[in-house]
């Protein structure tokens, strides 16, 4: 059996959210992380993007340093979660003009690989997910 992907206990994973204000459902996305092991998260930063890559000035990158041991899966999955709720909570309430085009993501760093997590996701995505957590596993398998 395969060990879990995981990121040792001197290590942190970045997360930068990207998308309409995440504040408000940020307390959300830190107790997902924190049930899922990690031992902290730190939000580092807060910033819109360049003007290239906003929608109607919705979107900003909300910076989240993830530390102590964990479980990269876990992590993944409270992040797919996160963002499945995000979408709900959106389709429920009115959004101003030009909100529809910004696609909430979220992208995992750890040392220098990457992954883009948006909701829901497609094949590819999936793909991506496979072979990221397979970089991460405890074994080096």
């Amino acid at each position: 059996m395969a060990a879990e992907p995981t990121v040792g206990a001197g290590s942190t994973l970045e997360l930068a959210l990207h998308g309409p204000d995440p504040g408000p459902d940020l307390a959300t996305l830190h107790e997902a992380l924190t049930a899922a092991g990690a031992a902290s998260v730190d939000q580092v930063r807060l910033t819109a993007p360049g003007s290239d890559q906003r929608v109607a000035e919705l979107v900003q990158v909300c910076t989240l340093l993830v530390g102590g041991a964990v479980d990269v899966v876990a992590i993944v999955e409270a992040v797919r979660g996160w963002l499945a709720g995000r979408r709900e909570a959106a389709a429920r309430r009115p959004s101003p003009a030009g909100a529809d085009d910004v696609v909430p993501s979220v992208v995992i760093t750890i040392g220098e690989q990457r992954l883009e997590i948006t909701y829901p996701s497609d094949r590819a995505q999936s793909d991506a997910i496979a072979r990221f957590l397979d970089l991460h596993r405890r074994d080096g398998r």
